[in-house]
């Protein structure tokens, strides 16, 4: 019997022993550990680094087609007012002179030198007011009308002095009509440059998109 209870009371205490060695919160607590740490941390999403570098290399593109399309343009508006500018000054000098003979065969020869500015004066006037209100986006019918009456008032005066034939009133009355053609082209190309392209806005719009 003494050895029964002895038994008894050595598997009792193997028992505890081995009880008070197994944790099961602690186990559970080291297996929730090791999986946290196993896990791999979150990787940011790879479309929207893809998506930014995409958006980045299209407005890069645009703006280097918008710098290069401004350049060709300015390049283009340059040559179109320079060669107007040189058209309207022979068309005007031309006119001016014919003027002046004009006036002369009436006039005498100081005051004929002098006199076509009765025609030309109101006409660089009314242009220079038509180039102020198209730099401040305004209308210039009155300006307008003081450059078409001076303008017909040259055509005429200079097509009187002529003999009359078909080519020699084609002749003298070209240029005064001509350096009209001219100051409408330069006060055109002076509005596109006011004015902002057409291109460029919707390129912007589409680049916003």
């Amino acid at each position: 019997m003494d050895r029964t209870h002895n038994e008894d009371i050595f598997s009792d205490t193997e028992f505890s022993t081995i009880e008070m060695q197994w944790d099961p919160v602690e186990e559970l607590a080291q297996m929730l550990s090791a999986a946290s740490s196993a896990e791999p941390a979150p990787s940011p999403p790879p479309e929207r680094s893809s998506h930014r570098r995409t958006r980045q290399r299209l407005r890069a593109e645009s703006r280097s087609q918008d710098n290069s399309r401004g350049t060709h343009v300015t390049i283009l508006i340059a040559t179109i007012s320079v060669c107007a500018v040189c058209m309207l000054g022979w068309s005007f000098s031309y006119s001016y002179a014919q003027l002046r003979a004009t006036a002369s065969s009436v006039l005498p020869a100081k005051l004929a030198q002098w006199w076509p500015l009765t025609v030309y004066g109101p006409w660089l006037v009314a242009a220079l007011s038509i180039l102020r209100a198209t730099v401040q986006n305004r209308s210039a019918r009155r300006s307008w009308g003081v450059v078409l009456g001076a303008s017909a008032m040259a055509v005429a005066l200079c097509v009187s002095h002529s003999s009359h034939s078909p080519l020699s009133l084609i002749i003298f009355g070209i240029p005064p009509i001509t350096a009209l053609v001219c100051f409408w082209e330069i006060v055109g190309q002076v509005s596109s440059k006011v004015a902002k392209p057409r291109h460029a806005a919707q390129s912007r719009r589409n680049t916003k998109s």
